[in-house]
């Protein structure tokens, strides 16, 4: 029992020290004026972490990213930090409503004069976390801003833009595009309606489509690109509503202007997922199509592979994913894709490749202080 009564007092002293080194870190955001007043003083940026309690993705970051040194170096020489509850404070909800905040947790990143830099969401792995602040820093230094937004809160937004969060309430496409006629649509009042609708007219569909690029550099790609998406699947599925693959790739060549040399070979694969994978029901097509025309996006793999479990899914189809996967897989990768691709190696009894993951798994682990027992397994 004393032993018991210990264990649980260090259990409870080591959580308490992590708590407070994580209130160090992270300020308090009492107002909106004195947070930007702080990062002028400190000659700073600010960074919020929008997040919501029972957040599992939030939690991982406050576990296994922020709390490690050289994350805490880095935010501390740059940032001034503050965690907002988006659903909760008040502040939250104005900056939800503000920035079009739907997944968390987001990440806002802004100058010292409140102009947005950078934003990314979901959980990310600690190197990538701290690339992904390292280019904001960059960029601020450079006056690269997401000149779209101003820096005030107060936006005079219609009120069903405001309901869309506040009561989570569908914007309507017809009353939608009777509020946008005659408005310029680059402005953050007019345009944030425009890029958060689910659901828009053919005519405002195209006109996202012709001016993507400007929205883009207005707002940021994490806004509205799941948006020109949605509306080129819809496109696909008109196009091509039966299997023939003549026709996709003439549908390929038609959009493939609408995004830049660099876009490119993720948007094909994205647009090829789409017709192979949903709409045609064809998995092995599409691993076939990856391998040919594969880029370094591991998140696809990471992802489609939780898939290879379905009871349907035969040896020939675990063999087209693996291609497919060593094509992308590289040191460089995540920690989850790097455990995938070798427990993945590991049951199609291709050791040496299963060593050379876990050898990389290995570093990664060491690097973004996580568990490496898996991949010590694989060597041992």
């Amino acid at each position: 029992m004393k032993k018991f009564k210990l264990l649980c007092s260090f259990l409870l002293a080591v959580m308490t020290l992590s708590l407070s080194a994580q209130e160090a870190q992270f300020s308090k955001a009492n107002s909106w004026a004195e947070l930007l007043q702080q990062a002028k003083k400190e000659h700073k940026m600010v960074f919020i972490d929008s997040y919501f309690v029972g957040c599992h993705p939030c939690k991982q970051m406050d576990d296994e990213v922020f709390p490690l040194p050289q994350v805490v170096k880095l935010m501390g020489e740059n940032f001034i930090s503050v965690k907002i509850d988006f659903l909760k404070d008040d502040l939250g909800k104005q900056l939800q409503i503000k920035y079009g905040v739907t997944g968390f947790p987001t990440f806002l990143l802004l100058n010292s004069e409140g102009q947005l830099v950078s934003r990314f969401s979901g959980y990310q792995e600690a190197d990538k976390f701290q690339s992904k602040l390292s280019d904001a820093v960059a960029a601020a230094k450079k006056g690269q801003v997401m000149a779209g937004f101003n820096a005030a809160l107060d936006v005079n937004y219609p009120d069903f833009y405001r309901a869309f969060f506040t009561e989570r309430k569908a914007i309507n496409a017809e009353e939608l595009s009777g509020f946008l006629s005659g408005k310029d649509m680059m402005k953050e009042a007019d345009a944030m309606p425009f890029l958060m609708s689910r659901s828009l007219s053919p005519e405002w569909s195209d006109y996202l489509l012709k001016n993507y690029r400007r929205l883009e550099s207005m707002y940021g790609k994490e806004l509205i690109a799941s948006r020109r998406n949605a509306i080129i699947f819809a496109k696909l599925k008109n196009a091509v509503p039966v299997r023939d693959d003549v026709k996709f790739e003439a549908f390929l060549n038609e959009v493939k202007p609408l995004f830049s040399s660099t876009d490119w070979p993720y948007a094909k694969l994205d647009i090829a997922e789409e017709y192979f994978y949903r709409q045609q029901k064809d998995r092995k097509a599409f691993f076939r199509y990856a391998a040919k025309n594969y880029n370094d996006d591991d998140n696809k793999l990471r992802y489609m592979a939780m898939y290879l479990s379905l009871p349907d899914v035969d040896a020939e189809e675990k063999k087209l994913y693996a291609e497919w996967m060593k094509l992308v897989v590289q040191e460089n990768s995540s920690y989850a894709v790097l455990a995938s691709a070798t427990s993945i190696m590991k049951n199609q009894e291709d050791m040496l490749q299963a060593k050379r993951y876990a050898r990389w798994g290995l570093k990664k682990a060491a690097l973004i202080n996580k568990s490496d027992k898996m991949f010590q397994s694989v060597l041992d």
